[in-house]
């Protein structure tokens, strides 16, 4: 039995420091600031949205619900991604919301017409060249509390501290 706590705890811990490591602390965003970032965002029925860092999945389930899109989140913490698993099963959204458990620097984002994170600076940095490499003109970036570094928004809720970019013309 103490063997089976302790490889429990030993669990927990590498999913609350592991993610750390990548690319940023699990830290949710209130319900009404995801709302906030998808309508500034311009989040269209139909479009694929990406969230890296997906969490416990409320942003690409809320993206399919209320705003039709087709969802998918990268998440590497195994016990987030098995939360969204869930959270997906039982909000009924299989068929629009996807989660994988994939680290997102080495996720292809060529397909999102919008991708969105809440991470690091360091990780906002680092990705800012995948989304120039990656993602098609037209497409968006929608970040919540942490600018793209060199970057110019094409829309921003400074309130609220999101900002938003659109490939070709923010980059």
């Amino acid at each position: 039995m103490r063997l089976l706590l302790s490889g429990i705890f030993i669990i927990i811990i590498g999913s609350l420091l592991w993610p750390t490591l990548l690319g940023g602390a699990y830290s949710a965003t209130s319900t009404t600031n995801v709302r906030r970032k998808l309508m500034l965002a311009e989040l269209k029925q139909g479009e694929l949205l990406v969230d890296l860092g997906a969490g416990d999945g409320r942003v690409i389930c809320l993206a399919a619900k209320e705003f039709g899109a087709n969802a998918t989140g990268i998440e590497i913490d195994p016990l987030r991604f098995w939360f969204c698993k869930l959270r997906i099963l039982l909000g009924g959204l299989s068929g629009m919301v996807s989660v994988r458990r994939e680290n997102f620097f080495a996720a292809d984002l060529s397909g999102a017409d919008v991708v969105t994170f809440y991470l690091s600076p360091s990780a906002a940095e680092k990705l800012k060249h995948k989304f120039e490499r990656e993602m098609k003109p037209g497409s968006r970036v929608a970040s919540y509390r942490r600018p793209v570094p060199g970057w110019r928004p094409t829309r921003v809720d400074e309130q609220n501290h999101i900002y938003v970019y659109e490939m070709g013309k923010s980059n």
